[in-house]
């Protein structure tokens, strides 16, 4: 790698695929998946495959815990020789500890150019986000320049789903049980958006295919018509809507990058299995 190039660095909320981390030479530090007593670095001791397994059969949900300080200092000092400055980028602070790992390293770095960014978003959101970071570097945009746009790209980027049952959201804290029991009732589908970091409802379908069709209906609404989108779509195992949808927005506007891959089991462990997010952001050129 020239020692002119921004090195970037992103936890592993990302989603982003295995060949694309390589091709742009992004580092993804693990959060942690806890299980059985058993504690699993995500996507290195565990992949979505195993974890959904063990999701679908565990008691008890799995937890996750943020990386370390320490995880990000590994990841910064092993590359601060071959790099002019490192840029990281997290899932949104409103939702982890993960960004404030990354900052406490930061603050004590000071013999290297350090871009800390809060994504405000995760999962494909959070990768195209790392995605044009690297993208620009290898242009040779300036690094203060590439911060400034990628926080543009973040501000205009796009993060919404539906959760396949709410069994998750409950045991996880992350929904009232009030509402849980509002929910299952109706056996609703509840819609989510990730907006200013936090994850808000949007509205409820009680099938999947309302849910797939409003969560199409609301990304059209959302996008502007001529601008170019990289489109992510996260799926809790299930492949075949994912695809659905991508079909579906094909043709309806402009997409750069398109992705499929499974949402990461420290973002699954809390939407469960079934889960959609689709993750929309403009390209960087």
């Amino acid at each position: 790698m020239s020692k002119h190039t921004m090195k970037v660095i992103v936890d592993s909320t990302c989603d982003l695929p295995d060949d694309l981390a390589k091709k742009y030479d992004i580092d993804i530090v693990p959060v942690y998946v806890h299980h059985n007593d058993e504690i699993f670095a995500d996507r290195i001791d565990i992949t979505p495959t195993e974890f959904y397994d063990v999701l679908r059969n565990a008691d008890e949900l799995p937890k996750t815990s943020a990386p370390s300080p320490k995880d990000f200092l590994d990841k910064i000092t092993a590359n601060m020789k071959n790099s002019s400055s490192i840029f990281i980028t997290t899932l949104s602070s409103k939702l982890s500890a993960t960004f404030q790992s990354a900052s406490i390293v930061a603050k004590r770095i000071k013999d290297k150019k350090i871009y800390l960014v809060d994504s405000k978003f995760g999962s494909g959101v959070l990768a195209f986000v790392s995605l044009a970071a690297a993208k620009l570097s290898r242009k040779g945009v300036p690094d203060e320049e590439i911060v400034k746009r990628v926080e543009k790209i973040r501000d205009e980027s796009i993060l919404l789903g539906y959760v396949d049952n709410l069994e998750n959201l409950k045991k996880s804290g992350r929904i009232s049980h009030i509402k849980y029991l509002i929910g299952s009732l109706i056996k609703s589908k509840p819609l989510l958006e990730l907006t200013d970091g936090i994850l808000q409802p949007i509205g409820q379908a009680k099938s999947k295919e309302k849910a797939i069709n409003k969560v199409i209906s609301s990304i059209l609404d959302r996008i502007k018509k001529n601008q170019t989108y990289d489109v992510m779509i996260t799926h809790g195992d299930d492949r075949e809507t994912a695809e659905t949808i991508l079909q579906r927005l094909e043709g309806k506007f402009s997409i750069g990058e398109k992705i499929i891959n499974y949402l990461t089991p420290a973002l699954a462990t809390h939407l469960g299995i079934g889960t959609i997010v689709v993750s929309l952001s403009p390209s960087p050129y």
